[in-house]
Order: structure tokens, then C-alpha cells, then sequence
């Protein structure tokens, strides 16, 4: 991970402060004390792809029709995808204090 302020690159096990800002969680650059969090847009697209999978995954389960099976794991596969964007596309930036 690299911090946006002093540039540092850490992993995320130094990460030891953590505290609940008004976008979620925050962490503490173990470097220049600057508190971080994820980007919210991204964050927000994790949390989506995360529900979409939870729900085509649930209702694959309780379906008997093997068409209507076959979608509903072609959207949880999607939702997954969705999430793992979100993920890996989201950037450390400056909390707002």
C-alpha cells in the first residue's frame, strides 16, 4: 500500500490504528500519522458486487429450474467480478479530520 501524502509503501500489517470515520473505517499511515481510507465511490462498488452475489447466490439455492439456475450463477459470477474490481481498483486517499 502507498500512502498520498508522504508517499511511503507499507504493508498492511503495519497498519495498527484503526478508527470509524464518517465513510467507514479509517487506518493510520504507520509512517507520517496521516489518517487514510478507501476511496468511497469504490468502496461502494465492493459492497454492491458483494450484495448481488449474496442474492443470486441465496435464490440459486432455493430454485428448481435449472435455466433460471444457470442465470442467477451467471449474476452471482458477476457480482464477484463486480466486487473484485472494487477491490483491487480502490486507492488509499487523505481522511477528512
Amino acid at each position: 500500500m502507498e500512502c498520498p501524502r508522504c508517499k511511503g509503501i507499507f504493508a498492511r500489517k503495519a497498519l495498527k490504528q484503526v478508527r470509524k470515520g464518517k465513510h467507514g473505517v479509517e487506518t493510520q499511515c504507520p509512517k507520517c500519522e496521516q489518517w487514510l481510507m478507501f476511496e468511497p465511490k469504490m468502496m461502494m462498488t465492493k459492497n454492491i458486487g458483494l450484495f448481488i452475489l449474496l442474492v443470486f447466490s441465496v435464490a440459486n439455492f432455493f430454485i428448481d429450474n435449472t435455466d433460471y439456475r444457470l442465470i442467477c450463477s451467471f449474476l452471482g459470477f458477476a457480482g464477484a467480478c463486480i466486487a473484485f474490481y472494487g477491490v483491487f481498483k480502490s486507492k488509499l486517499i487523505a481522511a477528512q479530520e
